[in-house]
């Protein structure tokens, strides 16, 4: 199974988890854990509008 970083911070902090406490259980810095989740909520939104159906 391959890993998803991106999500995997995403989750962690969606639960509640700090990005201090979250780049610790990651092996990265605080910053790369926000990073990585901003990307995630980016590919999900991008596919999420990609697969929206025009109205009109």
């Amino acid at each position: 199974m391959m890993s998803d970083d991106e999500h995997d911070a995403w989750q962690l902090h969606d639960q509640g988890a700090s990005w201090e406490d979250i780049g610790i259980e990651m092996g990265c810095s605080q910053a790369t854990a926000q990073t990585l989740a901003a990307a995630y909520e980016k590919r999900t939104d991008t596919a999420a509008h990609d697969a929206q159906n025009a109205l009109f």
